[in-house]
Parts: structure tokens; C-alpha cells; sequence
């Protein structure tokens, strides 16, 4: 039985191959000062192509730590945990999707003057 289901990518859609814990505190790190970590990626890549790649000129990236838990994953923790990635790309999007389409929804109520805006309902 299929656990999940192969979505396809939409426009603009994002994967890597992150370090998992690099990505564990990105996310939460940007959780933290309230951004989203997609939004955030991308205003680095707007960033970097508007500078050619010279932001990170003579900025030297270490490698990331070597955890002291070397203990090799079993195929099924492998595949447990791209599933878990999926998952979490799958929530984000969603909350992305979700969000925009609540904005749009807001613009049309105000334009259409339905709902919140409606006037003629007294409160």
C-alpha cells in the first residue's frame, strides 16, 4: 500500500538536498524571527543572481559539523525519512497555497463588497 502519493511539481517549486540539520535550523531559525524559510531561500537566490554571485565573495562556508552519531541508517529510516521531507514540503506548500488563496479571496470580498464588507448587514 502507498503511504503517499507522487504529486507534480508546480511552477516555481523548490527541492534540494539539504544536510538535514543545516535545514533543521534554517526552519527554525526562521520560524523564530517569523519568515518562512522558502521566502527566505528565494530572496537569497534574487540576491545572489542580482549580484552575479559576489554577495558571497570571500565568504567562506564551512562544512557542515560531523555528527558524533555516525551510526549508518537502515534503508527503511532512509526511506521514512524522505517521506517525512515530502511531508513537510507538501504542509509548506500548502500553507502557501492556502495563504495566497485567503488574500485573494479578501481582495474579491472587498471588491464585490460580500462578506466582512458587506454594508448593508448592521453589526
Amino acid at each position: 500500500m502507498c503511504l503517499y502519493r507522487t504529486q507534480m511539481a508546480r511552477a516555481g517549486a523548490f527541492s534540494a538536498n539539504f544536510d538535514p540539520n543545516t535545514l533543521d535550523t534554517f526552519r527554525q531559525r526562521c520560524q523564530e524571527k517569523g519568515e518562512k524559510y522558502t521566502k527566505v531561500l528565494e530572496r537569497l537566490a534574487v540576491l545572489w543572481l542580482e549580484t552575479d554571485g559576489e554577495v558571497f565573495a570571500g565568504v567562506s562556508v564551512p562544512a557542515p559539523a560531523i555528527n558524533a552519531d555516525t551510526t549508518p541508517r537502515s534503508n527503511a529510516d532512509n526511506d521514512l525519512l524522505k517521506r517525512l521531507e515530502r511531508l513537510e514540503e507538501a504542509d509548506e506548500y500548502n500553507e502557501e497555497t492556502f495563504s495566497s488563496l485567503f488574500q485573494r479571496l479578501e481582495v474579491l470580498e472587498q471588491k464585490a463588497k460580500v462578506g466582512k464588507y458587506d454594508k448593508s448587514k448592521s453589526n
